[in-house]
C-alpha cells in the first residue's frame, strides 16, 4: 500500500511520536506499506540505532511519486487539515477533538471515505451527529521503552507526583497546581515534576500555574525527547491526570501505566479507553466545566483524597504492566481499518 501522511515525525511532541512510531513499525518489509510519504522530520533526540534504521526507509519513501492510495490527513476540532499531498485513491482522516462539532465539521467529516478516530467516546460523538464512515484505532506505546523497572532514587525520602502533557485548560494542569498546593503544605516529602514543556506554549495563556511558593519541590523537565520519558516516570511515585477532555487516550497517561506507575485518571471522555487498567484510579465525581458542559471538571477534594490513597502505598511494589495497546498494534491497526472501511 502506497500510504502519504501530512502530520510529521518528531520525538517531542504528540503527532510526531505518532509519525515516528508510525515510521519504526512501516519500515519492516512485511509491514505492508510500499511507500510512505509524510511531513517534516526531527530525529534529533532519536537514538543512534533507531535513526539509523529509519533513515533508509524515509529516503527511499520520499523518492516514491507523488500518487498514492490512501491520504491520511491529521484533523483537530474543526476537522479541517491541512492541504493535501499529491493525489490519492482515498482520504481518510485521522482525528483527536475535544470541542463541540459545529454543523460545518461533520459536513467535512461525511466528505472523507473514512474518519479514524483516536478514542472510542470521539467515534461515539461522531456517530451521534450521523457519521457513519467512522471506526477508531488507539494510540500504543512501545514496551521497549515503557516497562516497569528499578528507580534509580534520586529523590529518597520523597514522595514524587508526575503532570505530564502539553500546557493548555484541557489537559487540568491548574487542577494539579490547586492540589499540590495544599497536599504540599500537608506533606513536606512531597515533590511534583513537571512535564508540560510544547512547542504553543501560548495555549497555558491565563492558566494559574503558580508554583513559586514551592519552587524547591517542583522539577520541570523541559523538553524531553519520548524515548527518555522512561527514566523520568520511574523516579515518580504517582500520575496525576485531571484531565478536562482528551480526544485520544491520552499518550503521557499510557506510558506512565506502561511503567508500572499508579495513574489518576479523570473519568470521562478519553480517558474511558483507559480506566480499568490495573494501577488506575478514577476521579469519578466531576463538576460543570465553565468551558464545555462536556468537559469534566475534576473536584479538588476527590483529587487530594487520591493522592492521599497513594501516598499511603507508596512504600508499596511498582504494579505490573497490562499495557496491550502497542505501537505495533496501532500501525498494524491503521491499515487494516483502511482496507476493511474502503
Amino acid at each position: 500500500m502506497k500510504v502519504a501522511c501530512d502530520w510529521d515525525v518528531s520525538p517531542f511532541f504528540g503527532w510526531g511520536v505518532y509519525g515516528l512510531n508510525l515510521a519504526l513499525e512501516w519500515s519492516h518489509g512485511d509491514a505492508g506499506v510500499e511507500s510512505w510519504t509524510y511531513g517534516k522530520v526531527w530525529l534529533d533526540g532519536v537514538d543512534a540505532l533507531r535513526a539509523r534504521a529509519l533513515r533508509p526507509f524515509l529516503q527511499r519513501c520520499r523518492r516514491q511519486p507523488e500518487q498514492f492510495d490512501v491520504r491520511l490527513r491529521a484533523l483537530g476540532n474543526s476537522l479541517a487539515g491541512t492541504e493535501a499531498l499529491g493525489d490519492s485513491d482515498a482520504d481518510v482522516g485521522v482525528i483527536f477533538f475535544e470541542m463541540p462539532l459545529s454543523a460545518a465539521a461533520v459536513a467535512r467529516a461525511k466528505r472523507f471515505e473514512l474518519i479514524i478516530t483516536g478514542s472510542s467516546w470521539n467515534e461515539q460523538v461522531l456517530r451521534a451527529r450521523g457519521v457513519e464512515n467512522v471506526c477508531t484505532v488507539l494510540q500504543g506505546v512501545d514496551p521497549t521503552l515503557f516497562h516497569p523497572a528499578p528507580r534509580r532514587g534520586l529523590f529518597p525520602g520523597k514522595f514524587v507526583i508526575f503532570s505530564g502533557g502539553k500546557a493548555e485548560p484541557r489537559k487540568g494542569q491548574d487542577i494539579v497546581v490547586k492540589a499540590f498546593r495544599i497536599f504540599a503544605q500537608k506533606h513536606p516529602e512531597a515533590m511534583l515534576v513537571t512535564a508540560w514543556h510544547s512547542p504553543w506554549p501560548q495555549l497555558a495563556a491565563g492558566m494559574d500555574l503558580d508554583l513559586r511558593q514551592f519552587a524547591d519541590r517542583v522539577i520541570d523537565v523541559g523538553a524531553v525527547p519520548n524515548a527518555l520519558m522512561p527514566q523520568v516516570l520511574r523516579e515518580c511515585d504517582v500520575a496525576l491526570f485531571p484531565n478536562r477532555a482528551e480526544g485520544g487516550t491520552n499518550l503521557v497517561a499510557m506510558e506512565a501505566i506502561a511503567c508500572g506507575l499508579r495513574t489518576i485518571l479523570s473519568q470521562n471522555t478519553g480517558h474511558f479507553d483507559l480506566l480499568g487498567y490495573h494501577g488506575t484510579t478514577a476521579l469519578r465525581r466531576q463538576k460543570p466545566s465553565p468551558v464545555w458542559s462536556e468537559w469534566g471538571e475534576s473536584d479538588i477534594e476527590e483529587t487530594l483524597d487520591k493522592l492521599e490513597g497513594a501516598f499511603d502505598r507508596a512504600g508499596w511494589p511498582r504494579t505490573p504492566s497490562e499495557m496491550p495497546l502497542t505501537w505495533s498494534n496501532t500501525a498494524a491497526g491503521l491499515l487494516a481499518a483502511i482496507k476493511e472501511g474502503l
